[in-house]
């Protein structure tokens, strides 16, 4: 009824590869088939890491009895009909490749009652063939049982890592769903042991959840694009999760530009809206990337949203609000003729001299490749001691820079220290 098998022109429009190669492959797969039938709760079992089972369970609309069938041969969706859609897509699946892929290289179950009906019905594939179908009574939605992943193509299921190796690739692919999904309960459940529980939150709560601590919110619009960014600076280990219209992608290019424009070491969940005709998916058989219509302009506004001045930035760093740059610093030093220490509101801040001053000569030189490595060279030297003027004359202009947050090369620029941790630390209230 609304599944339909797309057409030998518009199947080769998308790009071909392969689709499962894991276990989290196919949690993947069937996390984006619940997303997109409006599932509030999802539940994921698995069993050996996903190599013996794999049961994802929705409350979505479900099936329609007459597409049970259908939705597990070649090119069948409901996503898409034609090529003109491959340009407007606005859900995570489209490819028409997803369970037929699995249920070529499993045992599979899938049981789904759709919304409009009293009872529900439940088929059964076994190497891409049904073997069974009948009637089921169930709730509305839709379960997914996988079995015996690559039972049938050994050559491949060698090939798979460690259960634990794999567990954890699980787990991390829910996260990434569930970050950018906060409305959604997801439970994950490992050889019956619950992993993850995640009840439905707001997007920041559910970001401070997951990685536990407080992050700073740029929201920001730049013409076409759109831009909210949540993120947490100077931590011991930089890690980016970055969604476009919704869609995780692991793009290493976009990643890379991150780093030097947020820095390596900082933690960032950045979600960016473009028109869907400006952004392309159909670049990679996973969907793990993207192509901009526009790159050099997207990311050249990306920049701009992320660092520029009249971004609104909010704060939640101890439930207090950070001052603003034009709160007026107080210079108390110098630290081994190396970092400069000073103090604004209640918070103190270690500022690398080295850093600060690479950065003012990389913008003052027009942010090349080459003024990197001329800045690198012309910039004062850790070592350096400086006077009190000097000092505050650097500060200055440090607060006018378009990126004061790290070097051409990624290194933060400064760290801060709340007192209330200070003061903790030595038993004392603030």
């Amino acid at each position: 009824m609304f599944v339909k098998i797309l057409p030998p022109e518009v199947r080769s429009r998308i790009a071909a590869g392969e689709v499962i190669e894991s276990p989290a492959d196919v949690v993947k797969e069937l996390l984006e088939n619940a997303l997109d039938a409006n599932a509030t709760k999802i539940e994921v079992e698995t069993s050996k890491g996903g190599k013996r089972l794999i049961l994802v369970r929705d409350n979505g609309i479900g099936i329609h009895p007459e597409d049970v069938d259908k939705v597990v041969l070649e090119g069948a969706t409901s996503k898409i009909e034609s090529e003109k859609d491959l340009l407007t897509l606005t859900s995570y699946g489209f490819r028409g490749e997803a369970l037929h892929s699995i249920a070529s290289v499993s045992r599979l179950r899938i049981s789904s009652r759709f919304f409009q009906e009293k009872e529900g019905y439940e088929i059964e594939v076994e190497g891409g063939k049904v073997v069974s179908k009948v009637k089921r009574g169930m709730p509305v939605g839709t379960e997914v049982e996988v079995r015996d992943l690559f039972f049938n193509v050994p050559a491949r299921r060698k090939f798979l890592r460690r259960e634990d190796t794999e567990r954890r690739k699980i787990l991390q692919l829910i996260r990434e769903y569930a970050l950018v999904n906060p409305e959604v309960e997801f439970l994950f459940f490992s050889n019956a042991r619950e992993v993850l529980s995640l009840k439905p939150s707001e997007e920041r709560k559910r970001i401070e959840e997951l990685f536990g601590g407080k992050f700073e919110l740029i929201r920001e619009e730049r013409e076409f694009l759109k831009l909210r960014a949540y993120v947490r600076r100077n931590v011991s280990h930089g890690e980016f999760h970055v969604f476009i219209n919704s869609k995780p992608v692991s793009m290493r290019t976009l990643k890379e530009f991150l780093k030097k424009t947020l820095g390596y070491r900082t933690q960032a969940v950045i979600f960016i809206d473009l028109p869907p005709f400006m952004v392309d998916f159909n670049v990679h058989p996973k969907k793990k990337e993207a192509k901009f219509l526009k790159e050099r302009k997207t990311l050249s506004l990306l920049r701009s949203a992320l660092v520029g001045r009249g971004a609104e930035i909010e704060f939640s760093y101890l439930e207090q609000e950070v001052p603003k740059y034009e709160t007026e610093f107080k210079i108390l030093g110098q630290l081994n003729d190396t970092l400069i220490l000073a103090q604004r509101g209640d918070y103190l801040y270690f500022f690398d001299q080295h850093l600060i001053s690479e950065r003012l000569y990389y913008e003052s030189l027009g942010e090349t490749q080459r003024a990197d490595s001329l800045a690198c060279r012309s910039a004062l030297k850790a070592g350096e001691r400086l006077t009190q003027r000097q000092m505050e004359e650097l500060i200055e202009a440090w607060k006018n820079l378009k990126n004061p947050h790290v070097c051409p090369h990624g290194r933060p620029i400064y760290y801060m220290v709340h007192l209330k941790e200070i003061y903790e630390k030595l038993g004392r209230s603030f």
